[in-house]
């Protein structure tokens, strides 16, 4: 790409944020080097699976982030992934402890309450700026993620859409697929809020302004991908996590505004008329989309540092850094947003495959005293925004922790009877993208379609809970405690030390 001088100068000698909130993706990736939680790979890497072959192995073994630093040719260009692939480096993102629970986190989201973002002259992510002829996305070195995508994928970039109607702003993490020098092919989904943005353009008959961002601090990252309701700006819950405004910048050619600190920021359009074929791609679920004809992004602009960082995010079958991170902010939201139709919820745990299987909690008091709670849970999940990709639920009591799939399964196991405490809702929303989900001739009326599964695996009450009054066979807890209060005397050191009591 050509550089274009914008008359902005470098600030050299900066001191980088090296603490909670992280500003930009350069202080995330100091930090993660400090805590030693970063490779830095010297090593020639190809981008025909290579990149995505070590994300895979990083999150199979809950590794370190990566900073690839030799890309073949692409000279001077880094990759990072997997910043957010293992849950301790995502609660630093967060800046919360890692024994709190969605309920802990969301108290301190609704005391801070939401911050608006801070609008600034300009950022670091305007150094270059690339119009017209000088604009070439094939210059972006865009990693293959499977042996099958016909082109690659952005698979790491957060579209910034603005609702005509309300000026609301979406923040949404999405993949994009490189179809050309200055054009992309957007996967819109009518259910998620970027469907619903565009069907108003639609209408409208006039193009939607974009800007697809690549490589941000880590909050903002996390937060694209939170499922939060309609008409509310998800950069507004960065300033409640900081305690500060995000700054953000506007783009060069519409007046959406970005991340000031971001790497990359890719300007364009979307004409509601204009289709490309688009796929395949590793999907979440784990298998290969087919072929779609989807939205087509005219790029207008890029912008960018001077030595800009391309970030990667790995998807396909589970686990990835897609999955892992998503788990997270979608087990706040799903709290937050069930906490008023049932009060009585304890806690939230995402399973597998971007919340498709998940586990929620419920007092044993509140269930005592009111039957059928468990039922009513099992519901409110499946009505609510965040809960619009959930398949399967087990409701658990909160004596069981919802993050632990032992714990989980031992719960199914022993307090789940399949001819009675499974109910099962047809004809719910799908997601499109499940391949198990029924296609149009065969066996479902029309796509979009799925069925929703409720599995109670709660204590029975009484007069039936005989064999559970007995109680769970355990350690004794004095003698828990000593272990406990005694492990690293044994010689075991730090390894395994934790809760011995749980379950």
């Amino acid at each position: 790409m050509k550089e274009k001088n914008n008359g902005i100068k470098e600030k050299r000698g900066r001191r980088m944020r090296m603490s909670f909130p992280f500003l930009s993706l350069r202080d995330w990736i100091e930090f993660l080097e400090e805590k030693g939680d970063l490779v830095r790979n010297r090593v020639p890497m190809g981008l025909r699976g290579d990149i995505a072959a070590v994300a895979r192995k990083i999150a199979l073994l809950d590794g370190p982030a990566v900073l690839h630093e030799n890309i073949e040719n692409y000279p001077g260009w880094r990759i990072f992934s997997d910043g957010l692939t293992a849950r301790r480096r995502q609660l630093w993102a967060l800046n919360v402890p890692a024994r709190e629970t969605a309920k802990v986190i969301l108290d301190k989201l609704e005391k801070a309450g939401p911050v608006k973002p801070e609008v600034v002259q300009t950022g670091s992510c305007k150094e270059v700026k690339l119009f017209g002829e000088d604009v070439d996305l094939l210059q972006l070195p865009a990693a293959f993620t499977g042996g099958y995508e016909t082109t690659p994928y952005v698979t790491a970039g957060i579209s910034f859409i603005k609702d005509p109607e309300t000026g609301w702003t979406n923040a949404g993490i999405r993949r994009f697929q490189v179809i050309g020098r200055n054009k992309l092919c957007n996967l819109i989904l009518p259910f998620q809020h970027e469907g619903v943005i565009f069907h108003k353009y639609m209408q409208q008959r006039r193009p939607m302004p974009i800007a697809v961002v690549i490589g941000t601090d880590p909050l903002t990252c996390l937060l694209s991908m939170m499922p939060a309701p309609e008409q509310f700006d998800e950069m507004d819950y960065w300033g409640a996590f900081a305690g500060e405004p995000l700054q953000v910048v506007k783009c060069e050619t519409s007046d959406l505004l970005v991340p000031a600190t971001a790497e990359i920021v890719i300007e364009g359009e979307i004409d509601p008329e204009k289709r490309a074929l688009e796929g395949p791609f590793p999907e979440f679920p784990g298998y290969y989309s087919g072929n779609r004809m989807c939205p087509v992004i005219d790029v207008k602009a890029i912008t960018m540092r001077r030595d800009p960082i391309y970030q990667y995010m790995n998807m396909g079958k589970p686990p990835s850094e897609g999955h892992n991170s998503g788990a997270l902010v979608y087990e706040i939201e799903l709290y937050r947003q069930i906490k008023p139709l049932v009060p009585e919820i304890a806690d939230v745990g995402v399973l597998s495959t971007w919340t498709i299987t998940t586990a929620v909690s419920i007092s044993k008091k509140a269930r005592l005293r009111t039957p059928g709670l468990e039922k009513k849970l099992g519901l409110a999940v499946k009505a609510v925004k965040a809960g619009s990709m959930v398949k399967n639920v087990f409701i658990v009591d909160d004596d069981v922790d919802v993050h632990n799939i032992n714990d989980i399964l031992w719960s199914f196991c022993v307090k789940f009877q399949p001819a009675k405490d499974i109910q099962i809702v047809e004809g719910t929303p799908g997601i499109y993208l499940d391949p198990s989900e029924p296609w149009v001739g065969h066996g479902g009326k029309y796509s979009g379609h799925s069925s929703y599964a409720i599995y109670d695996c709660t204590e029975k009450l009484p007069p039936y809970d005989e064999g559970y009054r007995r109680g769970v066979a355990l350690p004794p807890p004095d003698a828990t405690e000593r272990v406990e209060s005694n492990w690293q005397s044994y010689g075991f050191g730090a390894f395994g030390r934790g809760d011995g009591n749980s379950g």
